[in-house]
């Protein structure tokens, strides 16, 4: 039995890497890339990249500085750094930290809630949002915008910090998803 445990243990480490292949990650500074994600998780990381999603993608990570990101749909989106633009689609949680960071998509809520999170100080998110969501807000100086799409709910919003600005748009303002 104990001749076992090191083929066993090197059997999980195997299926472990293999998990890890499913993740594309893009790491560099002034990168341009068309990338089809599959449905894989996306990691962008580096500075001053310029990259446009296709497809359904899992969570996408954009982590740096200067980055230019754009999608059609994630699972899950985070952004944080320092002035990364990502403008794109449909995305279910949306998590935007540190500064400057400037987000535009579609919020998406179903049988639970589609999730913006934010912290950090002076970021700009604006979202169309469809069906019911939370809007977290912390920290300071952030603006958040937004505009219902056909039969959304207001958002469900809990805001702390320091001059934050959190407001709906009317609805001929929206923008395209």
């Amino acid at each position: 039995m104990i001749r076992l445990l090191p083929l066993a243990l090197a059997a999980v480490l195997a299926q472990a890497g293999l998990a890890r292949a499913d993740a594309l990650t893009i790491e560099g500074v002034a990168i341009s890339r068309d990338v089809e994600c599959e449905g894989k998780d996306v990691g962008i990381y580096g500075a001053q990249n310029e990259i446009a999603l296709t497809g359904r993608c899992g969570t996408i990570t954009v982590h740096g500085s200067g980055h230019t990101v754009r999608f059609e749909e994630g699972a899950g989106l985070a952004v944080s750094g320092i002035d990364n633009r990502v403008t794109g689609g449909r995305a279910r949680e949306i998590a935007v930290s540190v500064t400057q960071n400037t987000v535009t998509a579609t919020l998406v809520g179903g049988e639970s809630p589609g999730r913006l999170t934010t912290s950090g100080s002076d970021n700009r998110v604006s979202l169309v949002l469809a069906g019911p969501t939370q809007l977290r807000v912390a920290g300071a100086d952030h603006k958040i915008e937004w505009v219902r799409g056909e039969g959304a709910p207001s958002p469900e919003v809990t805001a702390s910090g320091v001059k934050n600005v959190i407001k709906g748009k009317p609805e001929a303002a929206r923008p395209a998803p």
